[in-house]
């Protein structure tokens, strides 16, 4: 895996070039993946269980990870996505005592926030993004709600989340670190987090703050994904 992602697109020239983070990750049998091609992430199982609370930030139209998990360990999901059609998909599903979801986005703020959607161009055209800067008109962007991460778990009743699924279009950097800087990641034992220094307006300099933040709070990373870009870290065993 370590060698199909540096071949793929031309990724450890990126690196090279300092365009592209890259990291050489240790397998361990501990890590499954879970989800179809597009939404596949991977999780430690052996933290899994029934008890475990995972959030889950940017849903998108492809919940099979969630899913997925939910079958096999029994989980408790709450997600969080705004945007309508992710909103229009996930009203359109059958209700589950194990998934919930809120029309909300993931920020350093409570209130509002403007987001543009992909242009026509782009593959991905349900991500839209508050920090990417799409050339798009007007009827490409809405407005919508946003939280903390302490005010977003608090209105979802929660005390605590033991799994943390960012894949929030750029905004990972600055709750990444408003997180941090809070205390929020203290009971967190797995974070999962998409980067996207590869959006327009967005660099790799951001990641690689981002992966070292992580390192410092003591997580570990234990996966990456095919692009890259998608990275598992967990909380390294006491000791350690």
């Amino acid at each position: 895996m370590n060698l199909y992602r540096a071949l793929r697109r031309g990724t450890l020239f990126k690196a090279m070039a300092g365009h592209e983070p890259f990291v050489w990750v240790r397998p361990r049998p501990c890590i499954q993946e879970f989800g179809s091609k597009y939404g596949r992430w991977a999780l430690d199982t052996t933290r899994l269980d029934g008890s475990t609370h995972i959030v889950s930030f940017g849903l998108g139209e492809d919940v099979s990870f969630e899913d997925e998990v939910i079958a096999r360990f029994g989980c408790k999901v709450v997600g969080f996505d705004p945007t309508p059609r992710s909103v229009r998909y996930l009203s359109a599903r059958t209700a589950s005592p194990h998934f919930s979801h809120f029309a909300c986005a993931l920020a350093t703020a409570d209130g509002l926030i403007e987001f543009a959607a992909p242009p026509d161009s782009a593959a991905d055209q349900v991500s839209a993004s508050a920090f990417a800067s799409y050339d798009t008109g007007p009827s490409a962007r809405f407005t919508a709600p946003c939280r903390t991460l302490a005010s977003a778990l608090a209105h979802a009743g929660l005390t605590r989340a033991d799994v943390l699924k960012l894949d929030i279009e750029g905004a990972e950097y600055t709750v990444l670190q408003q997180a941090a800087e809070n205390g929020w990641l203290a009971g967190v034992t797995q974070v999962l987090v998409e980067f996207h220094h590869y959006l327009p307006g967005l660099r790799a300099d951001q990641t690689r703050e981002a992966l070292r933040l992580l390192l410092n709070l003591g997580f570990e990373i234990a996966w990456v994904g095919r692009t890259n870009h998608e990275y598992l870290f967990v909380r390294a065993a006491p000791g350690k």
